[in-house]
């Protein structure tokens, strides 16, 4: 009774993952959204990048590892779903992006250098030229000609000691760019590392800006750069003019006043010249490299190749008709050979199948061509597990045992044979993932969940399934069971 009991705990527990598996599958998103695909599937862009060093000095492996790792956090942030990142050779980084709609931003985002600088404004003096000016975009870069020119007249600039910096605004009324020069020292007061994080917030107004928190060590070298550029405007006879430009690649990005010595870990990037702030792209952007940090070295696009929906939805279709094809290959397979055994494994491996689907829509996993080789080796795998356990009881059959008994015996004798062959897959599967990127970590991944969660219907459904079919009274005849009345007589004459 109490056995029976158990069995019917265990496929009640069942129905409810299935019915949770179904939520993720059908109910929480439509069933075409609820699987994610990657990059040889859905399309996507693929990029291949150059480090170098501005110098010309070579560029190490311990700089092209750190570079990785700033691409691989900045993909990440663009919510981007098992891009691969990777080193090529000496100094180049191959990285594939799967299901990007506006790839160009994206490679502008993961190949920017992102070095921050926090540099008093020495100049833009106005009675040179007009420090500020909007322009159509096509002549920003005749504007800027002009006013460095001019900004090199002033009594700040000091070849070799300072140099000029811009700033590129959209216009905030009518079209252009608003540009304006900046005069200031060849280092930065302060650099990107007293930076440690970034984020998105807006203003009381509304306006959306950039907070950029301080290390505590930063925060001190702000309060000194921003009270030495308070007293150098004060002693210059124009207090509250001294302006603080925030660098980030050579760009000035944001280059507020400055009228007193600024202490506080939360320094603000805002354009209250607009109702917006900072445009929704460029404020997403910014937030990305701060948070990420910047590349140790300089990257340079070979080349970019944008993957169209086309190849991947054939190369699904082709994946998904072999692995259903297999699929049901191995259950006709296991109802010819095992039959009313066979019955149950199929219901055990439909079970399996159902649960894989639910696990790779709630996590969510990635779909690759990868991916679906590692379902139908793990469908392998759980067809595998039966068989070991089925050919377990047919031997207790032959033996002259009871159904109930060679069920039983069966489980206890095949579970070694199948824990120590899923242990090595799961090992083969973990070096696999350690040691590799993008599509085989995904293959390495749902090789994982399938090996375990056939443990799972092969050792616990399957089981329940038998439990409670050889003890509602049902005759399970050795011929029932893909045992031969012929090698029953033969195993019991040799007991005899």
């Amino acid at each position: 009774m109490n056995s029976r009991r158990n069995n019917l705990i265990v496929l009640g527990l069942v129905v409810v993952l299935l019915g949770v598996a179904a939520y993720f599958i059908f109910i929480r998103e439509p069933v075409t959204q609820s699987t994610r695909l990657g990059l040889d599937l859905k399309g996507g862009v693929s990029v291949q990048l150059k480090g170098y060093q501005t110098d010309g000095s070579k560029v190490t492996r311990e700089e092209m590892d750190q570079a990785v790792q700033v691409i691989q956090q900045r993909v990440n942030s663009l919510g981007v779903t098992e891009p691969e990142v990777q080193i090529q050779g000496q100094d180049e980084v191959s990285v594939n992006i799967p299901g990007i709609k506006n790839s160009d931003r994206a490679v502008k985002i993961i190949g920017r250098t992102a070095q921050l600088g926090f540099y008093q404004v020495l100049s833009s003096d106005p009675t040179l030229t007009e420090p500020s000016r909007t322009v159509k975009d096509s002549e920003v870069k005749k504007t800027e000609d002009e006013i460095r020119k001019n900004l090199q007249k002033d009594e700040a600039y000091k070849k070799g000691k300072t140099k000029i910096l811009f700033e590129e605004n959209t216009a905030t009324k009518g079209a252009g760019t608003t540009v304006t020069g900046y005069v200031v020292n060849n280092k930065p007061g302060l650099t990107g590392g007293a930076l440690s994080d970034a984020n998105l917030n807006r203003d009381q107004a509304g306006r959306l800006q950039v907070d950029m928190t301080l290390t505590g060590q930063g925060s001190q070298g702000f309060g000194d750069l921003s009270e030495k550029i308070s007293q150098d405007a004060l002693a210059s006879g124009q207090p509250g003019t001294g302006q603080l430009a925030i660098v980030l690649d050579n760009g000035v990005v944001s280059a507020p006043t400055v009228d007193q010595r600024i202490d506080g870990r939360t320094v603000t990037i805002s354009n209250t010249s607009t109702t917006q702030g900072l445009p929704q792209n460029e404020a997403d952007e910014l937030q990305i490299v701060l948070k990420t940090g910047a590349l140790p070295v300089n990257m340079k696009i070979l080349s970019q190749t944008t993957i169209g929906p086309t190849l991947g939805t054939d190369s699904l279709k082709s994946g998904l008709l072999a692995a259903l094809v297999g699929f049901g290959l191995v259950l006709i397979f296991l109802l010819i050979i095992y039959r009313a055994l066979g019955v149950v494994a199929d219901l055990a491996l439909l079970v399996y199948a159902f649960l894989l689907w639910g696990i790779v829509t709630a996590i969510p996993i990635t779909m690759t061509l990868p991916g679906i080789a590692a379902i139908a080796l793990s469908i392998g795998v759980a067809a595998d597990a039966n068989i070991v356990i089925f050919e377990r009881i047919k031997e207790e059959v032959r033996r002259g045992k009871s159904p109930r008994s060679a069920i039983a015996l069966g489980y206890q004798k095949g579970f070694r044979a199948i824990l120590d062959g899923n242990i090595t897959t799961l090992i083969t599967a973990f070096i696999l993932f350690a040691l590799s990127s993008g599509s085989v970590r995904g293959f390495a991944v749902l090789l994982s969940i399938g090996v375990l969660l056939s443990m799972f219907t092969a050792i616990v459904v399957t089981r329940a399934l038998l439990g409670i079919l050889s003890g509602r009274g049902i005759h399970l005849s050795p011929g029932m069971m893909g045992v031969s009345k012929a090698s029953v007589t033969e195993q019991a004459a040799r007991v005899r």
